[in-house]
């Protein structure tokens, strides 16, 4: 969603006060018994600041494996000390990659580590690995920062990281495999403001079109950019809760506009193509991978942790355990104002979910903007035609500028938005074959596939099915739902404007086999804004299976199912914790239900020889205290299921 102007409000520790930045955990993937990922450590490097300082040292760490018995010492194949590569320096920082990998075990376990670098060791974190067979327990976040149409007064802005506490506090009661980042995992929009990037604030003043679009890229403009995008990164991940969730949890991340600048990808060729706007999107894009992804292009000509590696998007695929696969779909990178993803993507993604092996039986397909969401075709044309009129008279243009109704880019504010969503006109067309293309996983693989969604500075949940409906949606095979959790820090738009947005929602068809609605998800606890709710939020995820519920037969119809829990905040109670939480469990494709699969093979073909030790484990977790954990009193009011 845009960020209105006005002055911004920094978060986090000016990066000139600090030594060290990190550590910032990621998780890469799993193959079989094999766990992957990596830490982000920055240094100071030695001289002080600038990119022409002596070499920086790099730092050490040290990782305890395994559980300690008592007392007793830890042993030599429990501890190791890991060197790390040096990624590449910016403004006197080195940036360092600890590359991670883990065997997994019948039984999920923590690991320790602790990284020391000019001789001061830094504090212990702790994170948790899964069990083999095990499906993960990770969480789904994004909007992690404020437009600066938020006011100081909000309560958001007085509690910015109020969510934060409440998912490290399930997280310490319940550990997290992972933490998905879905989009704007922080707003980047102030480097065209005069705090950000001054060469850029005045670029973007400028009225003559023309002048504006074919303006040189100066090597001010990319050292102002360069600094303002690192120190906004070190900021934002450095504010406390953030940290403590970044170095605690493996993290899984997907950018999307404000990671990159307000609308990114919806502007018009001209100024989307002009040097500026270039130079922009190249500095973003460096410190995007450096910070979310923990490499560079050079780095990753070796690695290959994408699906495509030839630099052009970052889409990606993880296993969250045997049962759940993670589809990131990078709609940024090549989006245009008539285009979100080009055919290439289309068929690459299909290629990519076609050779999935036998097992999954979820598909997550991360969708930076809502696929289902109400749409506002009037104003989209109103807007396109000021858009029309201010591109070719001068004079509009300077009136409509001087009144705030254009943005920098020479566009009429809020449009971008309206043209940045599934849900506009422009993309129609594609929208559908999105849609198809989600089905042909469905069809031709079983597996449920369910959006998960952010953007929108609201909860919401939406859904796609069979026309004629289909009685019971577990028996749907196009039974597809969307989440959307969004924003665990921004501020959520005004009640009018949500209530405005749903007079214009109905369920409709989508074409002669599908239908769509938005869910009454938040009745009766709120009654007008019962589809979309204007409060802040974040999603747990678990399957219904142990650790994570009670244990269950296969006839059981939420056996294998995918559980998401909204935990949303209700800023006028303020408990402490998320207020309120709403759940949908996603079943099983249809025909997985009608397989024979135990608890402790979940994800396994029929038939197929489960290890014994697995199987024990599973048993011996279920049988813990923590199996109910989840409903326990003082996690918020547990909602009835969602359909």
């Amino acid at each position: 969603m845009g960020a209105g102007e006005g002055p911004e409000q920094r978060l986090g520790p000016a990066p000139d006060t600090l030594a060290t930045a990190g550590p910032w955990l990621r998780y890469q993937n799993t193959e079989g018994e094999r766990w992957r990922g990596s830490m982000l450590f920055l240094t100071r490097e030695a001289g002080g600041g600038g990119n022409g300082a002596a070499a920086a040292v790099p730092p050490s760490l040290t990782v305890v494996d395994g559980f300690r018995d008592g007392d007793a010492a830890v042993s030599p194949e429990e501890q190791a000390q890991l060197s790390p590569v040096k990624l590449d320096s910016a403004e006197g920082w080195a940036f360092w990659r600890f590359d991670l990998e883990f065997h997994l075990t019948p039984f999920q376990r923590s690991v320790q580590y602790q990284v020391e670098s000019a001789g001061t060791a830094g504090p212990t974190y702790t994170f948790w690995l899964p069990a083999i067979g095990q499906p993960m327990h990770f969480g789904y976040y994004s909007c992690n920062g404020f437009s600066s149409n938020v006011k100081p007064s909000a309560p958001e802005r007085q509690d910015a990281t109020y969510l934060w506490r409440d998912l490290l506090a399930l997280h310490g009661a319940f550990p997290m495999h992972a933490l998905v980042g879905g989009g704007d995992q922080l707003y980047n929009d102030l480097v065209f403001k005069q705090e950000g990037s001054p060469a850029l604030a005045a670029w973007g003043e400028m009225n003559d079109h023309a002048q504006k679009i074919n303006a040189e890229w100066t090597p001010v403009m990319q050292g102002e950019v360069t600094k303002a995008y690192l120190n906004n990164y070190i900021q934002c991940f450095m504010l406390p809760e953030v940290l403590h969730a970044f170095a605690s949890i493996p993290q899984i991340m997907m950018w999307d506009d404000h990671d990159i600048v307000d609308g990114w990808g919806s502007y018009d060729v001209d100024v989307q193509s002009c040097p500026v706007m270039v130079n922009t999107f190249k500095v973003a894009r460096r410190f995007y991978l450096l910070f979310q992804h923990h490499t560079t292009d050079e780095f990753n000509a070796k690695a290959q942790e994408f699906l495509l590696n030839d630099g052009s998007d970052f889409h990606f695929l993880k296993y969250m355990g045997p049962q759940v696969v993670l589809l990131g779909v990078d709609m940024r990178s090549q989006r245009t104002k008539q285009r979100i993803l080009p055919q290439s993507t289309y068929d690459l993604l299909d290629q990519t979910v076609a050779a999935l092996p036998e097992g999954p039986q979820h598909v997550v397909v991360l969708c930076g903007c809502p696929l289902i969401f109400p749409a506002i075709p009037t104003a989209e044309a109103i807007l396109g035609g000021v858009s029309w009129m201010v591109r070719n008279s001068p004079t509009m243009r300077k009136l409509f500028k001087k009144t705030g109704l254009l943005d920098r880019y020479d566009q009429p504010e809020i449009l971008d938005d309206l043209v940045d969503g599934w849900a506009a006109d422009t993309h129609r067309e594609e929208r559908l074959q999105f849609i198809r293309l989600l089905q042909k996983f469905s069809t031709g693989k079983h597996l449920r596939v369910t959006i998960l969604s952010g953007d929108a500075h609201v909860g919401g949940v939406g859904r796609l099915y069979s026309r004629p409906k289909v009685k019971n949606l577990a028996d749907d095979p196009l039974y597809m739902p969307q989440i959307i959790s969004s924003a665990i820090m921004n501020g959520p738009p005004g009640h009018n404007i949500v209530r405005m947005l749903l007079r214009t929602n109905f369920a409709g068809n989508v074409d002669s086999r599908t239908r769509q609605k938005m869910v009454r998800t938040f009745y009766p606890t709120h009654p007008r804004t019962d589809k979309l709710v204007n409060a802040r939020n974040w999603c747990d995820i678990s399957m219904v299976a142990p650790p994570f519920s009670p244990p269950t037969v296969p006839s059981d119809p939420n056996f294998g199912g995918l559980r998401f829990v909204l935990r949303v905040e209700n800023a006028s109670k303020r408990k402490g914790r998320a207020e309120e939480t709403y759940t949908v469990i996603v079943p099983r494709h249809p025909e997985a239900a009608r397989a024979t699969i135990t608890t402790g093979s979940l994800g396994q073909k029929n038939g197929t020889k489960v290890d014994a030790a697995v199987a024990a484990a599973a048993v011996s977790v279920a049988a813990s205290p923590e199996m109910e954990l989840p409903a326990a009193p003082g996690l918020g009011v547990q909602a009835q299921r969602v359909s």
